[in-house]
């Protein structure tokens, strides 16, 4: 029956045909293509949300990792100032000294000035001036800080012993180290 159709009318026929058979085969394509994309739709919505998920957890992650850096900064400063705090402990407060001199002043001396520093962690050597009444009371005094365990030196220059009354001296005490 294929020989009885004109041949214009066969090849109108022919066209029609590849154009059903291209818009099947587009058709075919665009179900397959949205078929597809209804089925990944849940994957990419999953996708999205846990991106979202972990770029919170990162940004939850970095705030700690701060304040840990933060935390750190002041655990360190606080423990550089309690090492501050035990080692100045450690040390004699000067004004222990100064109440070990007063109290071994005695009678018949008295102090004009008493000039104490500190280096690293030794006190130096005090010095201590003053006047005595006599000489005895000045021997006396310096035997009195001799006799003391925390002092381990008195150095009294002779000029000090010059006079007999009145007298006016400069010493200098070297304390013991522990």
């Amino acid at each position: 029956m294929i020989n009885l159709i004109p041949p214009k009318a066969k090849k109108n026929l022919l066209v029609e045909y590849w154009v059903r058979v291209l818009a099947v085969w587009l058709i075919l394509w665009g179900i397959t293509l949205l078929v597809n994309a209804g089925l990944l739709w849940p994957v990419y919505v999953l996708v999205d949300s846990q991106t979202d998920a972990y770029e919170i957890s990162a940004q939850l992650a970095s705030e700690k990792v701060l304040n840990y850096e933060n935390a750190s900064t002041e655990l360190v400063r606080a423990s550089q100032q309690a090492r501050y705090v035990v080692d100045e402990s450690q040390i004699s407060k000067l004004s222990t000294y100064i109440t070990l001199l007063q109290n071994l002043q005695g009678e018949g001396v008295e102090f004009n000035r008493i000039s104490i520093t500190r280096g690293d962690q030794v006190i130096t050597p005090i010095s201590l001036s003053g006047v005595a009444e006599s000489r005895e009371a000045l021997a006396a005094f310096r035997d009195r800080l001799l006799a003391d365990e925390q002092i381990e030196t008195v150095d009294l220059p002779i000029n000090n012993l010059a006079r007999d009354r009145d007298i006016g001296f400069s010493i200098t005490i070297t304390l013991a180290t522990d």
